[in-house]
């Protein structure tokens, strides 16, 4: 009997002990989990992995008295007129929230809205980055056009010396954004600093009436640099395919004969050029580029399209001067012998942007973040050597301008005032 009690107070123990030692074991590894939470938790605060950063500009513009040579009143891009301020056109502000997934992926998003479209949120970038390796990225979703030597931050006025980007050039393709996947490789060739982007992608484009549907888009474009210079080059090629009734003229012409105008999967083509020196207080920079439409009866003219700025640094003071341009082919492109001609005559009337201009400006950084800006432009030479326009002057109550334009002010001026800042 007393064996049996012995044995039963062994197990007692035994069991005893176990227990407890279980529940040290178990309390040890909720501590150890808790410490490990706690880590975690402190490597992933909102501050660690999501980096917010905004920009905004609010701008004012109006124009001197323009008018056609039948009197109507002509206004800038559409909307900026001499009867007042217009308040709204460049107005606009934006958050870009850059989320960090891992140590090699990250997801940027970037939320605009625009004065005149009563400030509704629009996404402009959505997509998802992975680095390949230490040269080489990889992007899917909503990228920004790389067209222009300033793509990478058209939005973001602070980062230029103008109110707006050089009508003339960055106006020809009126959207900066295409949804699609890109690859960007960064190299070094001896001093010069290299990086290489080639993309795939499409996009809807709306110019004076007209949906353009951009598909099959890829192209590469290059990037170099080498102490105070930069070197910008670009080739896009794509399909492209427009209904182009909304610009056919009343009376109507038969659907058969308009449908011999619409463009189906035609190829399109984008070329760029840069080049830019800064040395902190010298600034020169120019751009070319071409854009060619392979449309029916060539009722798309060719245009080609530059600027060259020049600007100096002095304190706070940034004075800066630029000279811009566009033109058009030569009407005589139109085939004549196409059932619609004159619809094809009007159209590339309509397309055929032909303008030339300067501009004088100011900026004055206020502090960093913030600068004021002041700048006046001068348009000229309306007119080519076949027809003439109006530019980027238009009558809102017939934008496609498809009677034959002409403008009878000779030297409109626009003039611009703004605040910008980032932060």
């Amino acid at each position: 009997m007393f064996r049996y009690q012995q044995l039963a107070a062994a197990i007692a123990i035994g069991t005893l002990s176990g227990l407890a030692q279980a529940e040290s074991t178990l309390e040890e590894r909720l501590a150890a989990a808790e410490n490990r939470l706690a880590s975690l938790e402190k490597e992933n605060t909102v501050e660690d992995r999501v980096q917010i950063n905004g920009f905004m500009t609010f701008a004012m513009e109006k124009t001197s008295s323009v008018q056609d040579a039948s009197g109507n009143n002509l206004y800038f891009q559409n909307e900026v007129g001499n009867d007042d301020w217009n308040l709204n056109r460049l107005t606009r502000a934006g958050i870009q929230l850059n989320g960090k997934i891992s140590d090699k992926a990250e997801a940027v998003v970037q939320i605009l809205g625009r004065a005149d479209d009563n400030f509704d949120a629009q996404i402009k970038w959505a997509y998802v980055g992975y680095d390949i390796n230490n040269s080489l990225t990889a992007r899917a979703g909503r990228l920004m056009l790389p067209f222009y030597l300033h793509s990478q931050y058209t939005q973001v006025g602070y980062a230029y010396p103008w109110i707006e980007l050089p009508t003339e050039m960055y106006a020809v393709i009126p959207l900066d954004t295409m949804e699609g996947v890109d690859l960007t490789w960064n190299v070094s060739t001896g001093k010069i600093a290299h990086s290489i982007n080639v993309f795939w992608g499409g996009m809807d484009v709306d110019s004076q009436g007209a949906l353009f549907e951009v598909r099959d888009q890829h192209g590469i474009n290059l990037r170099s640099n080498l102490g105070n210079w930069t070197a910008w080059y670009s080739y896009t090629n794509s399909q492209v395919s427009v209904d182009v009734s909304p610009n056919v003229p009343v009376p109507p012409f038969p659907l058969a004969l308009q449908n011999n105008l619409n463009m189906d999967h035609h190829y399109a083509y984008f070329t760029g050029l840069g080049l830019q020196y800064d040395n902190g207080s010298l600034f020169v920079m120019a751009e070319r580029g071409r854009l060619d439409l392979s449309t029916p009866a060539h009722w798309f003219p060719t245009l080609d399209s530059g600027y060259v700025t020049a600007g100096y640094r002095i304190g706070k003071f940034t004075p800066h001067v630029t000279w811009a341009g566009i033109e058009h082919s030569d009407i005589a492109d139109v085939n004549t012998a196409n059932p619609l001609a004159p619809v094809a005559l009007g159209l590339f009337q309509t397309f055929g942007d032909h303008q030339k201009s300067w501009t004088f400006g100011s900026r004055y950084d206020l502090t960093p973040g913030i600068s004021l800006k002041a700048e006046v432009t001068y348009a000229y030479d309306f007119s080519g050597d076949d027809y003439k326009s109006n530019g980027f002057f238009s009558d809102p109550t017939n934008p496609a301008n498809l009677a034959g334009p002409d403008t009878r002010d000779d030297d409109p001026m626009i003039y611009r005032l703004a605040v910008e800042t980032v932060f």
